[in-house]
C-alpha cells in the first residue's frame, strides 16, 4: 500500500465513520485546506462547493471509502476524534485570525479538543469538548493619554456601537466549553438538529464576509444538505439556522470617561441575541465546477423575536420598505459569491459582494449597490515542482475590502459589522462572525508554498489596514494623513504528517505602523511615528486517533 493510500486510510479512521456516523472535519484546519487542493487535481468530488462548511462526512466517505474497503471502520459505530492541540503565542498586542475559541490576547494559549462521533439509527452525534488555557498578558490598546475628544469620537462611532473589547479580563483564562459537539437526526439528503459548530459560509480561504471562524463557535438549531443535492438544473447546497449570541461580558476601556455630566460609554442591552440565517449553493448542470451562491443573517434581542414571533428573519423583508414590525430593532447583513475551479489547470477563482445593511427597496439597490458594501477576492494556482509527481508550488493571493466607498461623504453606512440598533454589532463573545480583519478593515494578502499531498512549507506575506472609519472619524476635521494604522506581516507556514501525526505551525513578524493611529508630537519640522514590531507563533498538532 502506498503513503498515499496509507493517509487516506487514516483519515478515515480518524474522521469519517462510513455508513455508522457523522464526525466532521473542524473548519480551518489543515485537513480541510487539503481536500480543497485535492479537488484542483481532480482527487475530490466536484460537486462540494467547499462554500457551506464544514463539509458533511458523505463527501469525505465517498472518496475515502475506495482507499481500504476491508476496513474494519466500517463495523464501528463510535470512533474517536482527533486529539487536537493549538498553541498560539503573541509578543506584544494581539494578532488573532480565524482562531475559533482562542481569543484576540497577548502571550501564550493553548486549547485542546478531543472526543467521540457515532451513530444510532438516523441519529448523528459528535462530543467534541475543548479546553482553553490563555495567560492573558497586560499590553497597551488606545492610548490612555489620548485627548477627551478622540476618546468620545472612539465611542460616538465605534465602542458604543459593537463588543469587541481590548481585553478579556484579567489574568489567566482556564475554561471548557462544549466544542465542536453536535447532535443531528439524518433525513435522507438533509439533516435537522442541534451544533455549536463553528460555520464558514462563502468562498474565502483567509476571510470571509459574513460568517467565518473567527470567533468561538455559538449554539444553533441547523437544517442542512448533507452533501450537493442532485437536480435536473445541477446542484444545490443550503443551511438554515437559529442561533444563540452572546455579549463578551468585558466593558471596553475607560468606560468611565465623563463627558458633558455624562458617561461616554452607554451601556447595552445584555439580553442575548438571536440569530437568524440562510446561505445556499447552486452548481448549474450546464457548467461544472462553477458554484453561485447567497448569505443572509438577521440578528436581534432575543426578547424583540420573542414579542414579534420573528425566528425566521433571513427569508422575509429583503428590503426596508417590506418590514412589517414598527421601531424595528434588528440588523442584517447579505452577500452573493461564486467559486470556480479548472483541474486542467489547477486553479480557483473566488469573489464574494456583501451589504453591511438592507436597501429600502430595488431601485435604492440599483441606484447605489456600493453602499454599506464589503469585496472579497480570490485567486489560487498549483504550479508543478520540477516536474516531480504529486509536489506543487501553491501561489494564492486574496483582497478583502471592508472600509466605506465614497457615498460615506453624503450617505454614511456606518461602519462594516456595525449598525445602531443591535449595539454589540455582529459579534459572539467580543469577536466578529465574519471578516477576522474587523470592522472597515482591508487587507491583501499573498501567499506561495511547496505542497505535497498534506506536506507543506511556504511563506505569506500581507498588509492590514486596520479600521479605516475609525480613523476618518478620529482625525478628518484636522486633516492629519500620517495616522492611519496598518500592519505588514511576514510569516513561514508549515506542515507535515509523520504517519498518524499531523503537525502545522507558524512563525511570523508583525510590523505596525502608526500602532493604535498614533504618532509622537511634533518636535521640528514633522513628527516622528509610534511603529510597533511584533512576533507571533502557533503549533497545531493533530493525532489520528
Amino acid at each position: 500500500m502506498t503513503r498515499r493510500l496509507i493517509f487516506k486510510a487514516l483519515l478515515f479512521l480518524a474522521i469519517s465513520q462510513s455508513s455508522f456516523g457523522q464526525g466532521q472535519v473542524q473548519v480551518g484546519t489543515v485537513l480541510e485546506d487539503y481536500y480543497r487542493r485535492a479537488q484542483l487535481l481532480g482527487e475530490f468530488d466536484s460537486t462540494a462547493s467547499f462554500m457551506i462548511r464544514p463539509l458533511s462526512n458523505s463527501y469525505y466517505n465517498q472518496n475515502l471509502l475506495r482507499a481500504k474497503k476491508d476496513s474494519s471502520v466500517q463495523k464501528r459505530s463510535i470512533l474517536w476524534l482527533p486529539l487536537i492541540s493549538k498553541s498560539r503565542f503573541i509578543e506584544k498586542h494581539p494578532y488573532s485570525r480565524n482562531d475559533g475559541t482562542l481569543l484576540p490576547l497577548s502571550g501564550s494559549q493553548q486549547l485542546i479538543s478531543a472526543g467521540v462521533a457515532g451513530k444510532i439509527g438516523p441519529l448523528n452525534f459528535q462530543l467534541n469538548p475543548e479546553f482553553h488555557y490563555a495567560d492573558n498578558r497586560e499590553f497597551q490598546g488606545f492610548p490612555e493619554d489620548a485627548f477627551d475628544i478622540l476618546w468620545i469620537r472612539y465611542y460616538r462611532g465605534h465602542q458604543n456601537y459593537i463588543d469587541t473589547p481590548e481585553t478579556f479580563g484579567q489574568g489567566s483564562i482556564k475554561k471548557f466549553y462544549i466544542g465542536q459537539s453536535s447532535l443531528k437526526l439524518d433525513l435522507g439528503p438533509v439533516s435537522f438538529g442541534w451544533s455549536n459548530q463553528n460555520l464558514f459560509w462563502g468562498p474565502g480561504r483567509r476571510n470571509s464576509l459574513v460568517m467565518s471562524n473567527n470567533a468561538r463557535g455559538f449554539q444553533h438549531l441547523t437544517l442542512n444538505t448533507n452533501r450537493a443535492v442532485k437536480t435536473p438544473i445541477g446542484h444545490f447546497e443550503a443551511q438554515l439556522i437559529g442561533g444563540r449570541l452572546e455579549d463578551s461580558g468585558s466593558n471596553p476601556p475607560n468606560s468611565f470617561l465623563v463627558s458633558n455630566g455624562q458617561f461616554v460609554y452607554r451601556p447595552r442591552n445584555q439580553d442575548w441575541r438571536y440569530l437568524s440565517g440562510i446561505t445556499m449553493t447552486y452548481q448549474p448542470k450546464w457548467i461544472p465546477r462553477l458554484s453561485l451562491g447567497f448569505s443572509r443573517v438577521v440578528q436581534q434581542y432575543a426578547e424583540t423575536a420573542k414579542e414579534n414571533n420573528d425566528y425566521l428573519g433571513a427569508i422575509s423583508n429583503l428590503f426596508r420598505e417590506n418590514d412589517k414590525f414598527n421601531d424595528i430593532v434588528r440588523d442584517q447583513l447579505a452577500s452573493l459569491f461564486f467559486r470556480y475551479f479548472w483541474t486542467k489547470t489547477k486553479s480557483e477563482l473566488y469573489f464574494e459582494f456583501a451589504r453591511n445593511d438592507a436597501a429600502f427597496n430595488f431601485r435604492d439597490f440599483f441606484m447605489e449597490p456600493n453602499h454599506s458594501a464589503a469585496y472579497l477576492f480570490g485567486f489560487r494556482k498549483l504550479f508543478p515542482f520540477a516536474g516531480k509527481k504529486n509536489q506543487f508550488i501553491e501561489t494564492s493571493f486574496e483582497w478583502t475590502i471592508l472600509s466605506q466607498s465614497s457615498s460615506r461623504a453624503f450617505r454614511s453606512a456606518s461602519t462594516f459589522y456595525i449598525h445602531g440598533r443591535v449595539r454589540q454589532g455582529y459579534t459572539n463573545r467580543g469577536e466578529i462572525l465574519g471578516a477576522s480583519i474587523g470592522p472597515s478593515s482591508n487587507s491583501q494578502t499573498l501567499e506561495v508554498n511547496w505542497v505535497s499531498g498534506l506536506n507543506k512549507i511556504g511563506v505569506t506575506l500581507e498588509r492590514y489596514t486596520h479600521n479605516e472609519d475609525l480613523y476618518i472619524d478620529l482625525f478628518t476635521d484636522i486633516q492629519d494623513f500620517l495616522r492611519p494604522w496598518v500592519d505588514a506581516s511576514l510569516f513561514l507556514n508549515g506542515s507535515w504528517q509523520f504517519n498518524n501525526l499531523i503537525i502545522d505551525g507558524h512563525i511570523g513578524f508583525i510590523k505596525s505602523f502608526n500602532y493604535q493611529y498614533q504618532i509622537i508630537t511634533a518636535t521640528g519640522f514633522k513628527p516622528g511615528h509610534v511603529d510597533v514590531p511584533n512576533f507571533s507563533a502557533g503549533l497545531d498538532l493533530y493525532f489520528l486517533l
